[in-house]
Order: C-alpha cells, then structure tokens, then sequence
C-alpha cells in the first residue's frame, strides 16, 4: 500500500497504544511509528477529561489527569505542543494551524469546536487505529452533531459540571451541551467509502481505518444527521444519551 498522505499535512489520531507496544518500542515513539506510514507536519488529538457529575466533588483543571489514554499525554510531554483548556473535552495538537485554534478552546466553546473549526480553515485526515471495536467511528460525528444543536438535547447534561479557573477562582457551570454515545458511530463507515473518503488496513497486525477529508465526512454526517437525527444509536435502552434526548 502506499503512504498516506494527510491533508493539509494535519492528521487528527484516535489510538490506544498497548496494541502498538511493540511498534513504538522499535521506532523509539508513536510519532516516529506514524512518521513511517504517513505524511503529515501537524497531529491533534483527544486530551479529554469527562465531565463532573454534580455530586462528585469540584476538582482545579490544573490536577487533572486526562482519561483519554496514553496518546494525548504522550503527545502533551512533546516541547512545543498546545493543550486546549476546555473543561471536559480538551485536546493536544503540534503545529501552527492546530495550535491556534487550540489556545481559544475554553468552557467558553463547545466541546468538539477545534474540529469544525479545523475543518473550517483547512481540510485534514484522521486515523482511527488500536481501538476499532471499543471506540468506533470518528470525532466528527460529535462535531456535526454540535453544528446541527443535537448535543444541547442531550438530557445528561444537566447531570454535568464544567470546572474552569477564572484567575485565582475556581467557577462551576452545567454543562451547556453532552456530546455523548458514540459506541454506533461505525454505521458511517459505509457511507464514507461510499464517497470513497474511508481506508482500511493493518500495520503489523494491527487494524486501522483512515479518512482522507474530515470535511467530506462531516458533510455526509450532516446530511444524514438532519434527515434522521436519532441515526445514531446504540440499541441500549439504559444508554442516558440514546434514551434520554429531545429529538
């Protein structure tokens, strides 16, 4: 196969890392693994959080520890790289074009904003890899659901706090949207390749999948989103973001 080529040189990743353990150790670093297989000059991917239920106790974003796995703090201890500072949905990134969207990412912004706007400024590849089955599908989703008002309708929200820093103040407010469910995004993956914008594979024994334009894939999401907003869901009557919506 030949390499792939991101788009705009900006690869957003999706990975867990202890499939790829072995890889990494020969290559010296996920980076140096990814830097074999394609061509990109900037990377961005989830640092998150979760939000607080209200009962939990108010914790300061500065003793924070991501739940994101080692991809994000693996990126984060990378001189240079930027850390958004959005309460429950923060991301790390490398790169002029992911860095400056990332240092306006607050609790002032939605919680998938850097993606839209990323989409906005310059077209970008993603790459799902290590993790297809227990985290299916792609973070545009979330943000096309964010753009179509659908994360405002998601009831759980108000079960959520969003801590944030104002100077020396630590302020609390209810979580203004819930990105939520995300375990059928894989019912997209036929409409991308449909629109030839989806790559599968393995390196090493180790699945991944690829999508060539980010905005290709959240126009096709967006116009499935709108014609049937309740596409996605996961089946499960006890999932508080697929039972409990307003739509």
């Amino acid at each position: 196969m030949e390499r792939l080529v991101a788009n705009s040189g900006v690869l957003y990743v999706r990975a867990s890392l202890r499939p790829l353990s072995e890889q990494i150790k020969s290559q010296g670093s996920f980076l140096n693994f990814l830097e074999t297989k394609i061509d990109f000059s900037e990377i961005m991917a989830p640092h998150f959080y979760g939000s607080r239920p209200f009962w939990r106790k108010r914790q300061h974003p500065n003793i924070r520890q991501t739940n994101s796995g080692a991809l994000g703090t693996s990126i984060r201890k990378i001189e240079g790289s930027a850390l958004s500072m959005h309460p429950s949905h923060a991301f790390v990134g490398i790169g002029p074009q992911v860095s400056r969207i990332l240092q306006d990412h607050n609790q002032d912004k939605f919680c998938f904003a850097p993606i839209q706007e990323l989409v906005e400024e310059c077209d970008f590849s993603m790459l799902l890899i290590g993790c297809l089955n227990e985290s299916p599908g792609f973070s545009t989703v979330h943000a096309s659901q964010e753009l179509l008002g659908l994360t405002r309708l998601h009831l759980e929200r108000y079960l959520y706090r969003w801590d944030f820093a104002d100077g020396d103040n630590l302020k609390t407010k209810i979580a203004p949207e819930s990105p939520g469910c995300s375990r059928s995004f894989h019912k997209f993956y036929q409409l991308y390749r449909d629109d030839n914008n989806l790559i599968s594979g393995d390196w090493e024994g180790i699945s991944w999948i690829y999508i060539q334009s980010a905005r290709n894939a959240m126009k096709v999401e967006c116009e499935i989103l709108t014609a049937n907003p309740r596409f996605v869901n996961c089946g499960n009557l006890r999932c508080t973001t697929c039972s409990l919506r307003l739509y």
